[in-house]
């Protein structure tokens, strides 16, 4: 019985930490207010051409289209002389289909974990008996995913260019994400520096998981240690 008590607390853990990732990533991708800070921080107008008063529009637009709220990626302004400027190719369109899809399948992952890890939490609390190895069980859960999240951590350290290049053909299944900076707005606006501050931003959010995950186990332990005189 300890063994799969065990068991359920580690799949608890791992699961509110998925929950914990893939609901930070639905927020990251729905604030437009924050998108459009950050492209703004990593690519100044001068170098992508987009006027500095557009940022706010594009990175409204973009959170728009990614969550739903928007039916295209598309922007537009217009220029000195009245005429409409068209912001992206018709394959940056298709690459950010691509990308809401994702952002769809991150959203659905976000409610089917937060379920089962709610399920699995409420378990190991009614079962009083087995609630030391529910809670050793979540430590394990957490050691387990804090050695693959630093694993991640140190791939994205020593060879960005590598992790960023093998998330995106494990991704997407074509090669639509292969932009050219001199002509695609899309990657001059989201450069690698882009990624690594929202990525960093995420984790931090993402920390917040684990860290009470680990002081809910702990307290619980040391209630049932301090109950039993061990």
């Amino acid at each position: 019985m300890g063994r799969g008590s065990r068991a359920a607390g580690a799949a608890c853990a791992i699961l509110w930490i998925l929950f914990g990732i893939t609901g930070v990533i639905r927020w990251i991708a729905g604030d437009g207010a924050y998108l459009a800070a950050e492209m703004a921080a990593c690519a100044a107008p001068e170098e992508t051409g987009l006027p500095a008063e557009e940022y706010t529009g594009v990175g409204r637009m973009t959170a728009d289209y990614l969550t739903g709220r928007g039916e295209r990626f598309q922007y537009s302004y217009p220029d000195r002389n009245g005429n409409t400027i068209l912001c992206f190719h018709d394959y940056e369109e298709a690459h950010m289909a691509d990308c809401r899809g994702l952002i769809r399948l991150d959203t659905a992952v976000t409610a089917a974990s937060g379920a089962a890890a709610l399920a699995l939490t409420a378990w190991g609390l009614v079962r009083r008996r087995e609630r030391e190895a529910f809670c050793r069980g979540i430590l394990l859960g957490l050691r387990i995913l804090c050695g693959v999240i630093l694993g991640l951590v140190i791939w994205a350290v020593t060879d960005f260019d590598g992790l960023f290049i093998t998330f995106h053909r494990a991704a997407f299944s074509n090669d639509g994400w292969l932009l050219n900076p001199r002509t695609d707005l899309l990657i001059r606006l989201m450069p690698e520096k882009f990624f690594i501050r929202l990525g960093i931003r995420g984790l931090i959010r993402a920390l917040a998981v684990p860290a009470g995950l680990a002081a809910a186990a702990g307290t619980g332990l040391r209630r049932i240690n301090g109950r039993d005189g061990k």
